[in-house]
Parts: C-alpha cells; structure tokens; sequence
C-alpha cells in the first residue's frame, strides 16, 4: 500500500514516508527519504526530535549527523539560550 501512495505524496510528505519506514525497520530507505525531505523543504523536519517513530534509527550511526545536519542535534539543542521574565 506504501509503494502505491509514495509516488502520489512524494513532495507533500517526504518525512512522513521516512517516517512510516522507520517504524517498519527500514533504515536505509528511511534515511533516503529522509534527505528527500531536507530538499522539498518539509516542514515535518521541525518536529523529527520529538517523532516516536524515529526511535528505530536512533541508535543507527547515520541518525547524529543527520540531526546535526538540521541543527537539531542534542548538543546544538542544549547550546540554545532561552531568556525570559515572567510578567509582575
């Protein structure tokens, strides 16, 4: 069902093709699809941090650099100073 729909959404959801694929296992194709994502500009790629069905390619040698490719990876997240003031 996923290969007859990919072709139809390809622009429109790269990430959530990734997505679909992490969670089947399917490493290679979700990083794939993954840099598909960064070149149509998808905007799922705000959340990919806080995507459960990442955690199948967190631990894959590939997932670190990728993260620090959008600048969202651990350390550059924990480098953002936030600077508030409650109201009185």
């Amino acid at each position: 069902m996923l290969a007859g729909v990919i072709p139809t959404v390809e622009e429109v959801a790269s990430f959530n093709i990734a997505y679909a694929l992490a969670f089947r296992g399917e490493v290679d194709r979700a990083f794939e699809w993954l840099e598909k994502a960064v070149g149509y500009n998808d905007t799922g790629l705000s959340q990919i941090t806080n995507a459960p069905m990442f955690a199948n390619i967190h631990s894959d040698p590939r997932w670190l650099p990728f993260l620090e490719k959008l600048g969202k990876s651990p350390q550059q997240l924990a480098a953002i100073k936030f600077e508030f003031k409650l109201p009185d």
